[in-house]
């Protein structure tokens, strides 16, 4: 009877945790994040902004809530991913925590991509995809 009951209770929390979440965001599809005054955003990411301080080199700034501050980005030209990485934010979990990016990028004739976004650790899927065209 007590195991019944505690799998009871671990079930209802699961699924209290589970729809607490928000719905991740799928590798296909995703609009460009909407531009506002205070820059580009989603449940994950806000107040990006992105300075091109020379030819080919950029700085983004913004803030992320994410699993142990943890913001994982690529650069694409449409056909290739330039950039795989991540950088680490001051802040992580329910936390906003803030970041700056430093890209030096390759040239390309094509329109570069920055995607903004968390990954499940479990699934390595991407959760909060956010596009942001780079000038």
């Amino acid at each position: 009877m007590k195991k019944n009951v505690f799998r009871a209770w671990l079930i209802v929390c699961w699924l209290g945790c589970v729809s607490a979440l928000p719905p991740a965001a799928g590798a296909a599809g995703i609009p460009p994040a909407p531009k506002s005054q205070q820059g580009y955003g989603n449940d994950a990411f806000r107040n990006i902004t992105v300075s091109k301080t020379d030819a080919r080199q950029y700085v983004v700034k913004g803030e992320a809530r994410v699993f142990e501050g943890n913001v994982r980005y690529v650069v694409t030209d449409g056909a290739t991913t330039l950039i795989n990485s991540f950088v680490t934010a001051s802040r992580g979990g329910l936390a906003w925590g803030s970041y700056e990016l430093n890209l030096n990028l390759p040239g390309s004739k094509q329109p570069l991509t920055l995607i903004l976004f968390e990954e499940i650790a479990q699934t390595g899927a991407r959760r909060h995809e956010l596009k942001i065209p780079l000038p």
